[in-house]
């Protein structure tokens, strides 16, 4: 990344543009993203008829898993690719990833939160109106995907899934940097175990945070 580029934030139409480029630019790419999807979650909305409403999740997770983690080959997402055209997006895209987290405080005034990822006990103060205001998050696990751009922590994606099961957060680890830990797999994973026809959460979950997304599928 180079360091004289201001880095930002994208704009929801830079997204949705970048979902487009995979859908209208590289079909067969964008056919091969739906098939992969399709195989690894097998939505449960597939298996019946939907409703509107199972059709959105199922669309929204396809939208944020093929932008963010869908690899085109050697590791490049679209996200990615977005970026050798546009190097302001470069932190953006380096810092972002998926993960579930304790909320351990929620500053409601100052619309900042404290999250702690389950996975390496890293704590990380999010930027975030909804985050900080939702009282139902305080308590269970939430999944989100999350990035940094000019020392920020902020919402990156548009997919959260909450469970309110009660779960003890594990202390704090003070030798973790606070980077995170990209890994592809986590988002699609963790939403299989809630949409997917065998998924283990499917159905249990108190409070699935899906929220209006513009997507390309």
């Amino acid at each position: 990344m180079s360091e004289h580029i201001h880095q930002r934030w994208p704009e929801p139409e830079e997204m949705a543009e970048i979902l487009a480029d995979l859908k209208y630019g590289t079909p067969i790419l964008f056919e091969l993203a739906q098939d992969v999807f399709a195989d690894t979650v097998d939505p449960e909305a597939y298996h019946k008829k939907p409703t509107e409403d199972e059709m959105v999740q199922c669309n929204m997770a396809f939208s944020e898993w093929s932008l963010f983690d869908f690899n085109l080959g050697e590791e490049m997402t679209p996200l990615k690719r977005a970026v050798r055209k546009d190097p302001s997006l470069a932190e953006f895209a380096d810092t972002q990833f998926y993960s579930v987290f304790w909320v351990i405080t929620q500053d409601r005034e100052n619309s900042v939160s404290r999250l702690r990822d389950i996975v390496t006990c890293e704590d990380f103060l999010v930027h975030d109106q909804m985050v900080a205001r939702n009282r139902r998050w305080a308590k269970g696990m939430l999944g989100v995907r999350i990035a940094r751009v000019d020392g920020e922590w902020r919402l990156a994606g548009q997919v959260h899934l909450h469970d309110n099961a009660e779960s003890e957060p594990l202390p704090h680890d003070d030798a973790m940097d606070g980077l995170g830990i990209q890994n592809p797999f986590a988002f699609i994973g963790h939403v299989q175990s809630v949409l997917g026809h065998t998924g283990v959460y499917r159905g249990t979950l108190l409070d699935n945070g899906f929220i209006e997304m513009e997507d390309a599928s």
